[in-house]
C-alpha cells in the first residue's frame, strides 16, 4: 500500500541530484573562463584605451553607447544525442559594461531508432526566441569576459523527418511530427571574448540551456488511459558550446 510514496521519493532524490549536478556545471564553467581571461584582465585595466589583437595606433575613442550584432554556431548534447545548435542576436552596448538585446536560436539532434514508433527514426528539433542580458568585465582588454543569460519562449518539436523510398527509388519527403510543445527557455552561458578589431569580436562560449514546461507525450495512449512521455521534463536540459561571431560599437 504504501509503495507509491517511497517511488515519489526516490524519484524526487534524483531529481534534487541532478539540479545539485546541473548548479555545479555552471559554477565550474563561470570558474574556468574566469581563470583563463584574468592575467590579461588585469594587465588591460591599467590602460584607458580599449586594445586590440590587431592594434592599429589610433587616438583614443570611447563610446558610451553602442550596438552590436552577431550570429554564432556550434554542438553539444541532447538526451545523449550529439546536436547542432545555432542563432543571431542584436543589442545596445550601455557603458561598455553592459548589453542588452534580442536573440533568437535553435537546436536539432541526430535521429535515433524509437522502438515504440515502429523503429522509424525520429529527432528532437527547438526554436526559441526572446531576450538576453549581457555583463560584460574588462572591455579593455583584448581577451576578456562575458556572462550572457537568455530569457525566451519557443517550441519543441519530436519528429520523423526524413526522404523515404516509397517506390522503385522515387523519393519523397515524409514528415510526421509524433509530438510538439511550448517551452520556456532560461539559458545562462559564459564566454571568453577576443577583439579582434575595434569592430570585429569573436568568442568562445558555453552556456546550459533549461527548458521549462514541455509535455512530448506519445500519441498512443497506455491501456490505462494514460499518455506515456517521451522524454523527461528535464531532459532536454543540456550544455553547450560554441563560437560567436560579433560585428558593431563596442
Amino acid at each position: 500500500m504504501h509503495f507509491p510514496k517511497v517511488v515519489t521519493k526516490v524519484t524526487n532524490n534524483c531529481c534534487i541530484a541532478k539540479l545539485k549536478t546541473n548548479i555545479m556545471k555552471i559554477r565550474h564553467i563561470i570558474a574556468a573562463a574566469t581563470l583563463l581571461a584574468l592575467p590579461m584582465m588585469a594587465t588591460a585595466q591599467q590602460e584607458d584605451e580599449q586594445r586590440t589583437i590587431f592594434q592599429r595606433p589610433e587616438g583614443k575613442e570611447c563610446v558610451d553607447l553602442g550596438y552590436e550584432g552577431g550570429f554564432s554556431i556550434g554542438g553539444g548534447s541532447v538526451d545523449g544525442r550529439a546536436s547542432f545548435i545555432g542563432g543571431i542576436e542584436a543589442g545596445v552596448v550601455i557603458g561598455h559594461g553592459v548589453e542588452f538585446g534580442f536573440y533568437g536560436s535553435g537546436f536539432v539532434t541526430e535521429k535515433e531508432i524509437d522502438k515504440q514508433l515502429d523503429n522509424n527514426k525520429y529527432q528532437f528539433d527547438c526554436i526559441t526566441g526572446g531576450v538576453f542580458v549581457k555583463p560584460i568585465l574588462a572591455y579593455r582588454s583584448p581577451v576578456h569576459l562575458s556572462f550572457p543569460i537568455k530569457f525566451g519562449v519557443g517550441e519543441v518539436s519530436y519528429s520523423d523527418d526524413a526522404w523515404a523510398d516509397y517506390d522503385d527509388h522515387h523519393y519523397r519527403h515524409r514528415y510526421n511530427r509524433e509530438d510538439h510543445s511550448v517551452v520556456c527557455e532560461v539559458e545562462p552561458g559564459a564566454r571568453v571574448e577576443l577583439n579582434l578589431t575595434k569592430n570585429f569580436h569573436l568568442a568562445l562560449g558555453v552556456s546550459y540551456k533549461i527548458l521549462l514546461g514541455h509535455e512530448l507525450e506519445y500519441f498512443d495512449k497506455l491501456p490505462d488511459g494514460s499518455s506515456k512521455p517521451i522524454i523527461s521534463s528535464d531532459g532536454l536540459n543540456s550544455l553547450f558550446y560554441g563560437i560567436t561571431f560579433s560585428f558593431g560599437q563596442f
